[in-house]
């Protein structure tokens, strides 16, 4: 049976993800939206989503949360509350970004290109990146422009920026557990930087090398295998209308 990248990778994700824990997406998120409708649906029933900050425990996969109460809520917020779930801490934060670097620093606002400054999306509360517990990490794209050796400007920062710690920089929380391209599931090494943990297919493994801005040992890692029993649910009960199939 043919999977999707976006299904290898909401799958994965979903492991991520422990029961009871409170995590939010961002407001164009569909593949993290799934994992965390998944792991309410397997193994973590406990868990609360908070999807883009506001929108409590959907009950509905979205390609992104403009589509409002589509999603089918349980509760809804405000950027007030958004505000005071970055006080209180959270679980898990997921981020994508325009650029991701080899310590996990996030862009979303600005890169650099011939023509000049190109803007990014920006967000609404930076600091929930470095207030959850951990983030997670994520892009649809696995090429050398968004996997960068270093972010042009640092939205979020990652395990270490410009040669300081995360500890030297005074940021209390984990950082970045984990980056999902369609690719690979890559993990911090003791260094803090990102080194591939898992194949998500069968590319040429030279062409994962070349389309990764950073360097790492050419060795391909274990394969990824989503189980039968995950692969059903997703589609029969978080992804029945195959949003995830049709754009992967």
């Amino acid at each position: 049976m043919s999977v999707t990248f976006r299904e290898r990778m909401a799958i994965a994700m979903s492991r991520e993800l422990g029961d009871h824990e409170v995590v939010l997406t961002g407001a164009a998120s569909a593949v993290p939206l799934a994992a965390s409708l998944l792991a309410q649906r397997s193994h973590a029933p406990g868990l609360t989503v908070l999807g883009a900050g506001v929108y409590i425990n959907p009950q509905r996969l979205v390609p992104e949360f403009s589509a409002g109460w589509d999603c089918r809520p349980t509760a809804v917020g405000d950027l007030g509350d958004v505000f005071a779930i970055t006080e209180l801490g959270i679980d898990v934060m997921f981020y994508g970004g325009m650029q991701i670097d080899e310590f996990g620093c996030v862009n979303v606002h600005e890169v650099t290109t011939p023509k000049g400054p190109l803007r990014g999306p920006g967000m609404a509360n930076t600091m929930l990146g470095h207030t959850a517990k951990r983030t997670i990490l994520f892009t649809e794209r696995h090429d050398p422009r968004t996997l960068v050796r270093s972010v042009d400007f640092a939205s979020v920062i990652g395990h270490a920026r410009r040669g300081r710690t995360r500890s030297e920089l005074g940021l209390p929380n984990t950082g970045p557990a984990a980056l999902f391209t369609p690719a690979v599931l890559m993990r911090p090494n003791a260094d803090g930087a990102f080194r591939p943990d898992l194949a998500f297919d069968d590319r040429p493994w030279s062409e994962v090398v070349a389309g990764t801005g950073w360097s790492f040992q050419e060795q391909r890692p274990p394969r990824f295998h989503p189980t039968e029993e995950e692969l059903t649910l997703l589609r029969s009960s978080v992804d029945p209308d195959g949003l995830l199939r049709a754009q992967g």
